[in-house]
């Protein structure tokens, strides 16, 4: 998926854009793709008033913020009509799906309300929701209670993850092993990979009941519906035996317990197979780092060292970390000793 990342902004913005600015720049771009302007001008030129109409802003304001996105160079404006610039045609529309656009802009709209009293969380005693008085629930929850989202937020981690899902095919062997479980797998795009790696090989992804109704309907669309299953269910409740690896990719912590169950369903010399964030060789933290801490709507992470520990004390061998990125690390442990 693309980024707009500020350096593919034209140079005359750059240049006109402070700390201050380019955070209110953000705010309106975020505004702009939730209320799915980008995609209301797709291949067409419209007005201030038909995009009111469309969008739902209201007329008083629909032209000034329409002018703002001309300034930062997302939109065109000639005559009177509106329309997409190649920069946002790129990164809104060909970019990310329909489905990021309904999910993403409204979890980083409730980062920056968060942020609003920030001065007052990092000098006091409370946390944003206490002060703020709002609630936001982890995803493993939204996931199990809301049909949309979970559709939503399985969909758009699709798009997000396939290239990984390359880079992972290409660094994991899994020649001598038949039976994959992909412990919250969400769309299954780490499993697509893999069974295309490897032709022997049938996956099953383990996760909530609205996430899999999603899977289902990615995996007719890969014409992968021999080659890999669903199974509606929850990892801290039980795993399913009967594979020969079992994979914990991108979901964040894992409970001790639920590795210690991995090994247990696991045949002798059977693969676990985890993803861990690479350490930073920089001396100064990282901005997400901070952001996580602060906004803290996952569950806690884990660093490399403490999966491996994890791993380990379930009674895992010969344990391998591998770099796979800049960001991404691969970990894999076997049951006994590994298959050759």
């Amino acid at each position: 998926m693309r980024e707009l990342t500020l350096d593919k902004l034209p140079k005359r913005v750059l240049r006109r854009l402070d700390m201050e600015t380019a955070f209110k720049a953000s705010r309106c771009v975020l505004a702009a793709e939730k209320l799915l302007v980008f995609r209301t001008l797709d291949s067409r030129k419209m007005s201030a008033r038909d995009v009111s109409r469309r969008t739902g802003i209201n007329p008083t304001y629909c032209e000034p913020f329409l002018d703002f996105l001309v300034f930062l160079g997302l939109l065109r404006k000639q005559r009177g009509l509106y329309g997409n610039t190649p920069l946002a045609t790129r990164h809104f529309i060909r970019g990310r799906s329909i489905d990021w656009t309904r999910l993403w802009p409204p979890e980083c709209i409730r980062d920056y309300e968060a942020l609003t009293v920030l001065e007052d969380v990092i000098t006091g005693r409370q946390t944003w929701r206490e002060i703020t008085g709002k609630t936001r629930k982890p995803d493993y929850e939204l996931a199990q209670e809301d049909r949309q989202w979970a559709r939503d937020f399985t969909y758009a981690l699709y798009d997000l993850y396939r290239p990984n899902a390359d880079l992972l095919a290409a660094h994991l062997d899994l020649s001598r092993y038949h039976t994959l479980l992909d412990v919250g797998g969400g769309s299954g795009v780490m499993s697509f990979a893999l069974v295309r790696a490897f032709p022997h090989l049938t996956a099953c992804i383990l996760d909530f009941p609205f996430v899999c109704d999603a899977a289902n309907e990615i995996i007719r669309k890969e014409r992968l519906t021999r080659r890999v299953k669903t199974l509606a269910g929850d990892m801290n409740k039980g795993l399913p035996s009967g594979f020969d690896v079992i994979m914990f990719w991108n979901i964040g912590y894992v409970e001790p317990g639920v590795i210690a169950m991995a090994y247990e369903r696991l045949p002798e010399g059977g693969m676990i197979v985890r993803d861990c964030s690479v350490p930073s060789r920089s001396r100064a933290g990282s901005p997400s780092a901070f952001l996580h801490k602060y906004l803290a709507v996952r569950p806690k992470q884990e660093s490399k060292d403490s999966m491996i520990e994890s791993i380990q004390a379930s009674g895992f061998r010969s344990i391998r970390y591998r770099r796979l990125s800049s960001s991404i690390g691969l970990i894999v442990g076997f049951k006994g000793k590994a298959r050759r």
